[in-house]
């Protein structure tokens, strides 16, 4: 008979406090949820969204310029004097140099937890303190920001034969300022740049008969070229500004220019020079499509305003174009086509994102619709994704934008929070089929889960709270990571406890049948068997028969688990085995399977564009190397892949860059593409050439997957230096997997020093600085103003015409120049020698470092060759004051991974630390552990099967599979334990409790994996990332389906009989092995200087 004071008292206990609240308060709950799908969608068309999110990268930019001096000079002039001020300011990390031909450019990082500002400031005030080169301009010191805002490049092409460069970027230029009159646009670049300076070439043997020198013809135009004001005087009533107008409009003007006059003749700067227009860009540039060759091209680079919306900035800025260009006469015969297109690769992000969740959704409810039931299906599928609208909101509140790293958050807090929703919608289900009202239903599942979701909840939170603090500019990053993460999987665990439960109710109906199910009622209080008594009033017992197909099979399923666990539990040799052998296997993985997996620190996904690089020797011209442009083409345009093409001809190299067609409607990836261009184009390197084809990525900026950083402690050791570099690069070349071979510097063609005789100049009492002043002018020429044009002020240099083109050695011994001591010769008291140079002089930390790097093979990761790098860096014999670094990826990002490996190790303590507040105990935490430790088991194998190499995704992976599979076994271990404490004979406690959660288990098994897997069939850098998760959970749940319970059985009868010392080695066996693991993985960055 059923006792009403003990069903009013589990009434109340179900109904009483917050989570009870929502099922009496079905209007608040209903009221809420609308709010929450409202503020949601208005929240996501709202919230700013970009391709990368803002962060401080912290590196500080200084740039020198010092025109036409050689990197030596540069280096020892400008960059070793800036350094010496830089290292000692507070903030400082590190600071690396590089000294080019004219250009000395330092980069300092910034130390973390320092303001990017503050240290700039301080730098500013000690650069300021250098006294440089009275030829050098003044540093420019700028903060390094990331390209979030560029939109897209465009790219306008016309007809070779029409249009010349400079028309091209004139066209550019009218089109960049009518965009950038637009308030959505922030700025766009025109590459080349094409300004044009006013060259004013004079006659050497003219000046020299007339006694002209430079300076006076420099002092003539400047007289010539301005504006005098008067005052402001009235005139009548009224007062009128006064001016001399005498502003130089054209190059007709400075023709006639005055130089010298007198009372009977007229000397104008068109006697004595001609004067042209030259185009500062020496650039050749083609332009090749499918229907399109042999077009001139410019690029613009298009940049929104920060204020503006990505999607709307890219739409406004291409009709926009469109318009200018179908509409103005002046775009005429033009062309254009978009490339880089961040606006069309967020689309996409989001597209992705999008598939991704209807994909997930729709394989969540043909896996519950087979485990549980239709109307399940479709309530888990509706609540689902609930949290992502708070997500949105939280987003938007706080003033964070979507971006790539947000939606690989949301797809990540995707895969983790389905478990949480569907352990309580199922929990419900077998409540109903019991005999409980759809309300008691839904109250029960919350009450006897809430507290393992919770527990489970926050351990999976304590797994992504190191990634906050992660250092470097990859770690600031990823820091966006937990905070989406947080965000997602808090609010989906608060919706299934509350919301959820309102939803269940308005979805489901009472069910008029129930299910008589001794062994679960057996284990009841008599509260409990008088509260489900009379919630059974009116219902009939469902008969066994009433049963449909995929009922009958998943009991059949749950009777054949239970006696595997009833056997296995009584068996001591039994429950050895099983437990010993996924050790032995997880070890026998990592020793067999571990060395053939590899390591990339990260795989970038195949974006299409691909970088064609063709160098000749230092100093070659623009006309020489143009010739090879119809040998890169013919290969190009023989290629159906690609899209279209861009080369550029500028200085010593050829630059091309290649878009291919999407790769849904390729036939081959762009590693094969690249492969094949590179093959066909192997004559040139035969030619002298140097030829390297690279593959864009999208992740972290590198300096290049394999590599090793060359030292010398001073610039005495250069020459030395560069033999060893260039036995380092040979020995790179033969090693298989390597590609694109180069270093950070190469010989120019040589130097030619000039050295003064003293005692002939002190023989005429003069001093170098007497000839280099007007020596200095005649080769390098005299800046005399400018004349503004449409778009820009275009400078007006004076040069000797003689020594335009080609200057030999000799050429200048034989410059005479006007000094206190009269014409003096400049080989009379000056001789010079020829020595070899090199192009750059790269430092770091003050010491000169040049860098031997190459690209990876198609099929080759990082573990495939850097190590054999190494080993001959080993075994090399260094002349003495040179030595080696780590280099490549892995080295580069040697910090940061042993900062994600350590923060595991926080995350794995602080999950532990939590799990013993929750059991009270060390060994169930302990318990817990093994399954997680243990699943790496099967990410091994699925990595080594997939031939997906070890990685950051994959670390990132591991976290996220580990918040699902220590769900499922904290849920088994709590209500193993609920069972025991009830009193009932421990074998069958465990055995009955492991039949319960097998198929929540296998629910949530199996539709993160479904879910997961068309992320991990992109490839690129989902790939690590997905396979890790599916691998992983299914060896997960398989350890916490087959193993958990006879851990749990073993710890009960140990305690029992008061034996702790199998249970201590379980507990520290996780441990040990995560040691190992440590030990593996990081063996490549624990390696010494050499």
């Amino acid at each position: 008979m059923q006792d009403k004071k003990n069903i009013e008292k589990v009434k109340n206990e179900l109904e009483s406090g917050f989570f009870g609240f929502w099922t009496k308060n079905l209007r608040v709950s209903f009221l809420t949820l609308f709010l929450l799908i409202i503020g949601g969608i208005y929240a996501l068309v709202m919230i700013p969204k970009e391709s990368s999110p803002k962060v401080d990268l912290g590196y500080i930019s200084i740039t020198t310029v010092y025109t036409g001096v050689s990197p030596t000079d540069i280096n020892s002039l400008i960059t070793e004097e800036l350094e010496k001020k830089i290292k000692d300011v507070k903030g400082v990390k590190k600071y690396t140099s590089d000294s080019s031909v004219g250009v000395s450019n330092i980069v300092v990082e910034v130390e973390v937890g320092k303001s990017t500002k503050d240290v700039m400031t301080d730098i500013k005030s000690e650069v300021d303190k250098v006294k440089l080169p009275s030829g050098a301009e003044t540093p420019s010191i700028i903060e390094i920001e990331n390209s979030r805002n560029l939109l897209f490049q465009l790219y306008l092409y016309g007809d070779g034969n029409k249009y010349s460069n400079f028309d091209m970027i004139q066209k550019a230029k009218a089109l960049k300022q009518d965009l950038e009159s637009k308030s959505y646009i922030s700025s766009v670049t025109v590459s080349p740049a094409g300004n044009y300076q006013i060259k004013v070439l004079v006659d050497k043997s003219k000046i020299e008969q007339l006694g002209v020198s430079l300076s006076e013809i420099g002092n003539a135009i400047r007289i010539n070229n301005r504006n005098t004001p008067i005052g402001n005087f009235a005139v009548g009533d009224l007062n009128y500004d006064f001016r001399f107008q005498g502003e130089l409009s054209d190059v007709d003007d400075l023709k006639n220019v005055i130089v010298r006059s007198n009372a009977s003749s007229t000397l104008k700067l068109s006697d004595l020079a001609e004067i042209e227009v030259d185009y500062k860009t020496k650039e050749v540039n083609r332009y090749a499509s499918k229907d399109k060759k042999g077009q001139n091209y410019v690029v613009l680079l298009i940049n929104k305003a920060d204020s503006a919306g990505v999607f709307s900035a890219a739409a406004s800025a291409k009709s926009e174009i469109e318009k200018q260009i179908k509409e103005n006469q002046n775009f005429e015969g033009i062309g254009y086509s978009y490339g880089l297109d961040l606006s069309d690769y967020i689309t996409k992000d989001y597209s992705n994102l999008a598939s991704t969740a209807r994909q997930t959704l729709a394989l969540v409810f043909v896996t519950i619709l087979f485990f549980v039931g239709f109307k399940d299906s479709v309530i888990a599928t509706v609540i689902l994704p609930l949290s992502f609208f708070v997500t949105f909101i939280y987003l938007y509140y706080f003033g964070y934008t979507l971006n790539f790293l947000t939606n690989f958050s949301l797809v990540l807090s995707l895969t983790i929070g389905i478990d949480t929703i569907i352990v309580i919608i199922e929990g419900a289900s077998e409540r109903q089929k019991l005999g409980y009202s759809k309300k008691y239903a839904i109250l029960g599942a919350i009450q006897d889960f809430k507290a393992p979701l919770i527990s489970g909840t926050l351990t999976t939170l304590v797994v992504f709270l190191p990634m906050m603090v992660l250092p470097g500019v990859m770690g600031k990053f990823l820091a966006y990571i937990p905070i989406t993460v947080f965000s997602t999987l808090l609010a989906g665990l608060v919706i299934a406890l509350t919301i959820s439960s309102a939803v269940y109710m308005a979805m489901s109906k009472d069910r008029k049948t129930y299910r008589v199910e001794e062994e679960i009622e057996a284990n009841m209080t008599q509260e409990q068997k008088d509260f489900l008594e009379s919630q059974r009033e009116g219902k009939t017992v469902e008969e066994h028969k009433e049963l449909s197909f995929r009922e009958k099979a998943l009991a059949k399923m749950g009777k054949t688990y239970f006696n595997y666990l009833n056997k296995s539990l009584k068996s001591k040799t039994r429950r050895f085995l099983i437990i010993l052998t996924p050790i032995v296997l997880t070890i026998l993985s990592f020793v067999i399977l571990s060395p053939l997996i590899g390591y990339n620190f990260y795989t970038g996904d195949d974006l299409g564009n691909i970088t064609l690089t063709v160098k000749g020797k230092e100093g070659s011209r623009e006309s020489v190397l143009s010739k090879y442009l119809p040998d890169i083409e013919k290969v190009l345009d023989g290629i159906s892949d690609i899209d279209y093409y861009g080369a550029s001809v500028s200085g010593s190299k050829i630059t091309t860059t290649i878009q291919t067609i999407d790769k849904k409607q390729r036939k081959k990836d762009e590693d094969t593409i690249a492969e094949e261009i590179s093959t066909k184009l192997a004559n040139l390197s035969e030619k002298g050439l140097n030829v390297t084809v690279e593959v864009s990525r999208n992740g972290p900026p590198s300096s290049g997957p394999i590599g090793i950083k060359l030292v010398s402690s001073n610039s005495t050791k250069l020459e030395e230096l560069k033999k060893v570099v260039d036995d380092f690069e040979k020995y790179l070349k033969s090693v298989p997997g390597a590609k694109n071979v180069t270093n950070t510097s190469s010989d120019t063609p040589g130097q030619f020093i000039f050295k003064f005789d003293e005692n002939k100049l002190s023989q005429l009492g003069l001093t170098s600085n007497d000839i280099l002043g007007e020596l200095a002018s005649f080769t390098n020429g005299v800046m005399a103003g400018s004349i503004k044009s449409k778009y820009e002020d275009n400078d007006i240099i004076i040069k000797i015409k003689d020594f335009e083109n080609n200057l030999s050695p000799d050429d200048l011994l034989n410059v005479v120049v006007t000094t206190k001591a009269g014409k003096v010769r400049v080989g009379d008291v000056a001789s010079y020698d020829f020595t070899k140079s090199v192009s750059t002089i790269n430092r770091e930390n003050g010491k000169i470092m040049i860098t031997v790097k190459s690209d990876l093979k198609s099929g080759y990761n990082s573990t495939d060759v850097q190590p054999k790098l190494d080993d001959f860096a080993k075994k090399y014999v260094f002349p003495e004051g040179i030595y080696y670094e780590q280099g490549g990826d892995n080295a580069e990002n040697a910090e940061l991974i042993a900062a994600m490996i350590s923060s595991l190790f926080v995350a794995i303590f602080l999950m532990f630390f939590i799990l013993v507040i929750q059991f009270n105990s060390y060994k169930q935490p302990g318990m817990i552990l093994f399954s997680i430790i243990l699943s790496l088991l099967g990410v091994n194998i699925g990595l080594f099967i997939t031939g997906t190499p070890y990685g950051m995704m994959m670390m990132i992976g591991f976290i996220a599979m580990a918040g699902v599979v220590i769900n499922d076994a904290i849920i088994l271990i709590d209500l193993a334990n609920k069972n025991i404490a009830r009193g009932i004979e421990p074998v069958y406690a465990i055995a009955t409790t492991g039949q319960s959660r097998l198929q929540p288990i296998l629910v949530t098994t199996i539709t993160t994996v479904l879910g997961v897997w068309p992320m991990a069939a992109q490839g690129g850098m989902w790939s690590g990332f997905g396979y890790t998760i599916m691998f992983g959970i299914l060896a997960g749940s398989l350890l916490t389906i087959y193993c958990i319970p006879l851990i749990y059985y073993n710890s009960y009868l140990k305690e029992k009989e008061g034996r702790k010392g199998i249970i201590l080695k379980i507990i520290l066996l996780p441990i040990w092995l995560l040691k190992k693991i440590y030990l593996i993985v990081t063996y490549p960055f624990r390696k010494k200087k050499k």
